[in-house]
């Protein structure tokens, strides 16, 4: 009887792992336009938020020269490299952050995370924009998108997502600027 109940068991779990490993590979295929779109949009929203240093209210931003260069503190809620990392892989993949963060001049700067002060803004209507599926691949999936911007115009963009766990994930971190 022993036996029984143990062959009954590994049948059981066998049943259970194969069937996991089925629904994970259908939700890796499973990237609708529509969830595309809204992954796109906030990471627009994680970008700009990144750049200005706060999401939805500034703070004081101190200011400093650095090799030429003026830089301005984030506030404190991405004050330090790992806050601001962890706020951008919500929507990013790492590849991207690090190669954002280094391409955006981000700096530690007497132990506070600071970035080079510039100005701008998404002129960019993400969530009113066309999408159309250009490659895919298990894990991979690219899109054209054609933006509006708010005054009338449009511009395309193509973006990459990368599976990341259980998430899409934008793989570039100025595609979605």
């Amino acid at each position: 009887m022993k036996k029984f109940s143990g062959m009954l068991l590994s049948i059981i779990i066998l049943f259970c792992t194969m069937s996991t490993e089925v629904t994970a590979q259908n939700t890796s295929q499973n990237l609708s336009d529509k969830n595309a779109l809204k992954i796109a949009d906030k990471a627009s929203n994680h970008f700009w938020n990144a750049l200005h240093g706060y999401t939805n209210q500034s703070c004081s931003q101190k200011t400093f020269n650095y090799k030429g260069t003026e830089y301005s503190y984030l506030c404190q809620e991405f004050n330090t490299k790992g806050k601001l990392v962890k706020y951008l892989t919500e929507t990013f993949t790492n590849s991207a952050v690090e190669k954002g963060l280094t391409k955006y001049k981000y700096i530690t700067y007497k132990g506070k995370l600071a970035r080079p002060i510039g100005d701008g803004d998404s002129m960019l209507e993400w969530r009113k924009a066309k999408i159309k599926l250009v490659s895919q691949k298990l894990n991979v999936r690219s899109y054209k998108l054609i933006v509006p911007t708010v005054d009338g115009d449009t511009v395309n963009r193509t973006v990459t997502f990368y599976k990341s766990g259980s998430t899409w994930k934008v793989n570039q971190f100025d595609a979605v600027q």
